[in-house]
């Protein structure tokens, strides 16, 4: 019992070392990942490896390809705005249900973590190009605590789902010039605000815009991207 307690407890550390990299931007979207590769990076059997990766496919973080293996969850532009759509649509009746029902606590609650967030840096001086993984969790806190009050389970595992989707993408583009410049402080403290006020129809709006303006800008670096690889004309 006590062996197979440990055998777990090694899948599931391996599996969040996984996730953590996958959500540091170490592999753009679409990438195959080599599980020879990632025994020797987590110093683990290539069991115990898979196991952490199917798991992971699970959570639509990974892909399986049938022959092929293992790749970084890839979505085309137009797969993208379907989901952030649905998105949007999810978090709307969530968080109208979460004005509707939460309580005192909830708001509390709501403002300590978007404190948080405003106070973490969410890029190192170092590393201007790519988001912190202290602001990102502070980010995945926040909009997780939007809808804790909706009390749907179901709904908000969902949303979490569709919005790893989208994060996959946006720490990826996160060098772009646009993702660097915008104010997303004040889109987060306008939604927050919203909300305390108990607004929903402004605080649906805000968010619907705040998902949106993530895919328009992924959609700006993608096709920017590819405008850059193309062969010349001239």
């Amino acid at each position: 019992m006590a062996r197979r307690a440990n055998a777990e407890t090694i899948s599931e550390g391996v599996r969040e070392m996984l996730r953590a990299d996958i959500f540091a931007a170490q592999w753009a979207p679409g990438t195959n990942l080599q599980i020879g590769e990632l025994t020797k990076r987590y110093a683990a059997s290539s069991t115990v490896v898979r196991e952490a990766m199917v798991r992971l496919a699970g959570e639509k973080l990974l892909q399986f390809r049938p022959n092929r293996g293992f790749f970084i969850s890839e979505y085309s532009l137009e797969e993208l705005r379907g989901l952030g759509g649905l998105r949007c649509r999810v978090e709307e009746y969530g968080l109208t249900l979460a004005i509707e029902r939460g309580d005192v606590d909830w708001e509390s609650d709501l403002v300590a973590l978007h404190h948080r967030l405003e106070r973490t840096p969410r890029r190192d001086s170092e590393d201007p190009h790519h988001i912190t993984a202290e602001w990102f969790v502070a980010h995945q806190g926040f909009h997780a605590k939007l809808l804790e009050a909706c009390g749907v389970p179901l709904l908000q595992d969902f949303a979490a789902t569709l919005g790893e989707a989208t994060a996959l993408y946006r720490l990826w583009t996160a060098p772009d010039q646009r993702a660097q410049s915008r104010d997303i402080e004040a889109e987060h403290r306008a939604i927050l605000e919203a909300t305390i006020a108990r607004d929903a129809p402004t605080a649906t709006k805000l968010l619907r815009e705040h998902y949106m303006r993530t895919i328009d800008i992924i959609e700006d670096a993608e096709f920017r991207a590819a405008s850059e690889a193309a062969p010349s004309q001239e």
